[in-house]
């Protein structure tokens, strides 16, 4: 083929063969054209199951083979991607790994290339002569690479850029990460100790069977047989002991198709180097296409000739006693809204499991975080050990410390003998401060969760005990990466010893006698008698926004969308364009129901959407995902006390507002309103301040309002009750000197309710040009360099504004008042800018919500003097001293 002959998309290929191939963004820009090809390769094998007899017969074994291998829940679509990822990546193997037999000798690759075949009577290979310079490329770059190491980390490039380019659904829904080799490493290292330690064993051990069973692209298969053959050229065991290792007790599962091939391929290529060139290619029986935790829900008594051998291999494994288990689970909690449309399965069995151990467990009434996918690989891993054993997982580490996960953390301590946690942080989710501290993740960017190695330890013993060790500070995704390096394992750390308390909580254990103060809303004598979640819109850029004639636009655009949709509806199959229409799960459910909206502008009103941050909602049940309470029960003239919900990550505090509520005002925001309006206009409001905890504090109503919300902005009851206060909602003490409480929350309370009339703060000073423009774009901080480290670092006393305006000398006095994770002042600097959706395409811009030009200027001017009045008067509670 030359070059006149070929396509476009042929002649990109091309060119970037001949320029960029030794270039390391390569790979990532030819990732967008071969999505492209898969998508006309998942068309071409559509159109054909739909022509053609044989392909469609083909097709339909292949699917009742996926549906009883992997899950029952596998649909045409996956299916149909399936056969698209395997077109695709098959030759990059070949490519990679010349001489290897696995094409021939892999079940599934085997069974995949027998439907191919079926699908190539029609011409259907033709499609694949477009990629033909790409896999010369492939072989270009592998050429002269002798070792399994180099081809694994171009693989797992490849792997990695492809997926996430050209599966996205795929990578999301099951929480795909690549584990770093150092984690791998001590994981691996730190199960050998803990089995010679408690049983006298190690991996290398006859009958020591090992199972990954969610091995994504094999690394902690590899890095196994990696380490057993440092072992062997240390002569602590022998050849055989690997041979036989990895013939009949190293085992693998995995769900998705192109991680079960490279892992396949990683593993044997390791081995290889093992085993050594003069006893050839021996491929690797141990691995397993199929969904670990729908793999144990029935009997496995299919018979499949397509996926005949696949399935055998899996009753094989089910039927060997599994001493060790090590992985690192997928991340997944489920989707996010309707348009994700990858909702997680459900797998009664275990979940059943779930309920009747960490749900049973739990002194709480959450029970949604005991089903993300991590914890649900613990209960499964737990089940499948042989009575004793190890786990070693690295996980969402966000269990340790969840108000959620109590259960679990109930249930591991109880189920387990010796249970060593090694804290590797780096929640991002967090804020200011402990933001920094959390600092990188050791996954990289990618990940926000904080992460955590547990090694699980079952002996059958009566003891109980679990050691822990934090990673510190401020720590570099490298610095973290090196500590992990350099302990090598469990070995060579110090622990320190945990005792789980009445609450079963690890860490930041709670201070018992808080537990004696009345809740702030659920019983006799709380202070309020309801309280209500901020509004969940669940599709914030189209019914909320800084310009009120925009955001009615856009609502009723995306109505309009909606409309048409429903009007021509031929299925319940959604057809997802994020520029149109954001579905949630509700929204879906009106469709399916052949559901028409209409909505009316005069339902927009003013939000408190973030702190000191207001913006007009289309405040209407029908585009309104989870509209709550405030919907009947605001009304006219209210207030509303709003905190930090249950498993806040950034603090607790609390705000007063005259406005409806957005969820995350504060962190899954919990709001407690001054009057319930729920009755009707005919009858009048009733006062949500309860008249038996008022009688009890010996204030009216009103300053009983007052004084909870003076309490709650104590920084020493905050401080005190950290702990607490992030895993419930407040309890409310009563305290000496509740006069000064009301007299300085009332002061707190105008000052919070009306900051727009609050007066701009006189000590700063402005740089600035001659009639300059007030709009903003995007304020940020000066830079000033560290003397000690080199390094520039954010200057707080001076925000530049806009390009026009600076502002200098700022008190640090100001930064003090930290609302939600963050300073106020921080908190107009990231709200007022303008920001695009990358999804819908629309823009907010904050420069609209005023026809005052000097709004947003005047408006941090404000803050700043409210969070200096702040502190002043919280400095000015008196000590807190509790009387009941």
């Amino acid at each position: 083929m030359n070059l006149d002959e070929m396509s476009g998309l042929e002649q990109a290929f091309y060119g970037r063969i001949v320029k960029k191939v030794g270039d390391r963004r390569y790979l990532e820009d030819w990732s967008k054209d071969v999505a492209e090809i898969a998508k006309r390769h998942i068309t071409k094998i559509n159109d054909l199951i739909d022509s053609q007899a044989g392909s469609k017969q083909a097709f339909d074994a292949f699917l009742t083979s996926l549906k009883h291998n992997i899950n029952s829940s596998v649909d045409k679509k996956q299916a149909i991607e399936m056969l698209a990822q395997h077109l695709i990546t098959q030759p990059i193997f070949e490519a990679l790994f010349e001489g290897y037999s696995f094409v021939k000798d892999n079940p599934v690759s085997h069974a995949m290339n027998d439907v191919v075949d079926e699908f190539s009577k029609y011409g259907f290979d033709k499609e694949q002569k477009e990629l033909a310079p790409f896999y010369e490329s492939v072989k270009l770059r592998a050429s002269g690479i002798d070792n399994a190491e180099a081809k694994q980390k171009i693989i797992i490039t490849l792997y990695d850029k492809f997926f996430r380019t050209g599966f996205k659904d795929t990578t999301e829904q099951l929480g795909i990460v690549f584990t770093p080799v150092e984690v791998v490493d001590f994981i691996v290292k730190s199960v050998d100790y803990a089995l010679n330690k408690y049983f006298g064993k190690r991996l290398a051990s006859k009958n020591v069977h090992v199972l990954d069973p969610f091995t994504g692209t094999g690394t902690f298969m590899t890095r196994t047989l990696q380490y057993l053959k440092e072992q062997m050229d240390r002569g602590e065991i022998t050849f055989e002991d690997i041979l036989h290792k990895y013939n009949h007790e190293l085992h693998a599962n995995e769900i998705v198709l192109l991680s079960y091939y490279i892992a396949s391929i990683n593993i044997e290529a390791v081995f290889d180097e093992v085993n050594g060139p003069e006893r050839g290619y021996q491929p690797f029986e141990g691995i397993v296409l199929t969904d670990t935790f729908e793999s144990t829900e029935r009997e496995n008594s299919f018979a499949d000739e397509l996926l005949g051998e696949n399935n055998e291999r899996l009753k094989k494994q089910q039927e060997q006693p599994i001493t060790a288990i090590i992985s690192n689970p997928p991340y997944s909690v489920g989707q996010k809204n309707a348009n994700d449309d990858n909702q997680n399965l459900r797998y009664e069995a275990l979940e059943a499991s779930i309920q009747n151990t960490y749900v049973k467990n739990s002194n709480s009434n959450l029970s949604k975080g005991a089903y993300d996918s991590y914890v649900k690989a613990f209960r499964w891993a737990t089940d499948r050990l042989d009575g004793k054993g190890v786990i070693g997982f690295v996980t969402n580490g966000s269990f340790l410390d969840s108000s959620s996960t109590g259960g679990l953390r109930a249930s591991l301590y109880k189920e387990f003998n010796h249970l060593y946690i090694f804290n590797l942080r780096g929640n991002a989710r967090t804020s200011g401060e402990q933001r920094r501290k959390e600092k990188d993740n050791v996954f990289g960017q990618g990940t926000r969760t904080p992460i955590a190695i547990s090694i699980l330890v079952k002996d059958g013993s009566d003891n109980h005990e679990i050691h822990y060790h934090d990673i510190g500070d401020y720590l570099s995704q490298k610095d973290k990466l090196n500590i992990i390096s350099n302990f090598s394992s469990i070995k060579n750390m110090d622990w320190s010893e945990v005792k789980p308390d009445l609450n079963n909580d690890w860490l930041n254990q709670r201070d018992p006698n808080y537990q004696k103060y009345v809740s702030i809303v659920g019983e006799d004598k709380s202070p309020f008698l309801s309280n209500a979640p901020g509004v969940s819109t669940n599709r914030d850029i189209w019914v909320s926004g800084f310009s009120k004639e925009k955001t009615i636009r856009n609502t009723e655009y995306m109505v309009d969308n909606y409309n048409e949709a429903v009007k021509n509806k031929k299925s319940n199959e959604l057809e997802i364009d994020n520029t149109k229409i954001k579905w949630t799960v509700n929204l879906n459910k009106k469709y399916k129901k052949g559901q028409r909206i209409n909505v009316n502008r005069d339902n927009v009103i003013l939000e408190m959407y973030r702190p000191f941050t207001k913006k007009w909602l289309y405040y209407d049940e029908q585009v309104i995902e989870r509209p709550g309470q405030f919907h009947y029960k605001w009304g006219e003239n209210n207030l509303v006390l709003v905190t930090t919900g249950r498993s806040s990550s950034k603090g607790f505090s609390v705000l007063l507002s005259n406005k409806v509520p957005d969820i995350q005002l504060m962190m899954n925001g919990q709001g407690f309103i001054k009057d319930d309006n729920s009755e009707g206009i005919l009858l009048d409001k009733i006062n949500n301040v309860n008249e038996l905890f008022a009688h009890k504090l010996g204030l009216s109503l009103d300053d009983t309002f007052v004084y909870v919300y003076g309490l709650l902005n104590s920084k020493e009851y905050q401080e005190k009750y950290a702990n607490d206060l992030k895993k419930d909602l407040a309890r409310i003490p009563i305290v000496k000197n509740k006069e000064q409480y009301v007299e300085v929350g009332k002061k707190l309370m105008d000052l919070h309710l009306n900051y727009e009339e609050v007066p701009v703060f006189e000590g700063v000073f402005f740089e600035s040009k001659s009639n300059p423009s007030y709009e903003v774009k995007k304020m940020k901080f000066a830079k000033i360099r560290n003397s000690e480290t080199g390094k520039l670092e954010n200057d707080r006393s001076t925000i530049i504004f806009n390009t026009d305006i600076t502002i200098r000398d700022i008190p640090e006095k100001a930064y003090e008042y930290v609302v939600n994770g963050r300073s106020a002042i921080e908190w107009i600097m990231d709200q007022y800018q303008i920001k695009t959706d990358k999804k819908s395409g629309i823009t907010d811009n904050p420069n609209d919500f005023s026809n005052d030009p000097k709004y947003i200027f005047n408006l941090l001017l404000r803050i700043i003097n409210v969070s200096v009045q702040t502190v002043d008067l919280i400095n000015s509670l008196p000590k807190l001293e509790i009387i009941e």
